[in-house]
Formats: C-alpha cells, sequence, structure tokens
C-alpha cells in the first residue's frame, strides 16, 4: 500500500457521534449538509423518557469541531416534557447527547 499523503492523513481526525430527539433531528441533518459535513443517520431510542432518537454520525477536521457542535446547540431544542417548575434534584431533558471521539482511520470504500 503506497503511505498516504499529508492531505489524507489530515483528513477527519474527530468522529461526533450526537444522539437527538427525532423532532430535531432533520433542521440538525439539514444544517449539517448547508455547511458540507456528512452525516450518518441511526434510528435509536432509548433515555429517561424512551422516546425515540436519531443518532448522527459526523466525520470532522479538528478545528471543525466546534461549528458542528454550534450547529447541534442551534436545531436541537430541549423537548420532550411539559414545562414544570423546576424541582430539586431533578434535570431537564437534554436537547442533545453528543460525543467528540478521536478516529484514528477513515475510509470510503
Amino acid at each position: 500500500m503506497p503511505p498516504r499523503t499529508v492531505a489524507e492523513r489530515d483528513y477527519m481526525k474527530k468522529l461526533i457521534i450526537a444522539v437527538v430527539q427525532n423532532e430535531d433531528a432533520d433542521a440538525v441533518v439539514d444544517a449539517l449538509l448547508e455547511e458540507e459535513f456528512r452525516a450518518t443517520r441511526l434510528a435509536s431510542t432509548g433515555g429517561f423518557l424512551r422516546r425515540g432518537n436519531t443518532t448522527l454520525m459526523i466525520g470532522a477536521d479538528e478545528d471543525q469541531v466546534e461549528r458542528v457542535l454550534d450547529l447541534i446547540r442551534q436545531h436541537a431544542r430541549a423537548t420532550g416534557a411539559a414545562p414544570q417548575a423546576p424541582v430539586e434534584g431533578a434535570t431537564q431533558p437534554a436537547a442533545a447527547t453528543v460525543f467528540v471521539l478521536d478516529l484514528e482511520e477513515y475510509q470510503r470504500l
């Protein structure tokens, strides 16, 4: 196998896994695609309210991670429960749960 070029080695250093509510998934994906980020979409369930979620897998360069996170923040809303007065010890549903992982290798086959 020939050695990889600098451009190939530096491409997509991070894998961002974002779990968003189904109601927000289209808006988040549309925003990502508009800025030319690719996202793989998976249906998922779980969490405290056992609601349907969408898990997005997004590859990004290190310097693009904050932009991806900003897009998710802008387009994912904390919904799913009726507004209530704050209760000590209670948590509000998150708009998204996001993991940013180092990506050892990336291949498109």
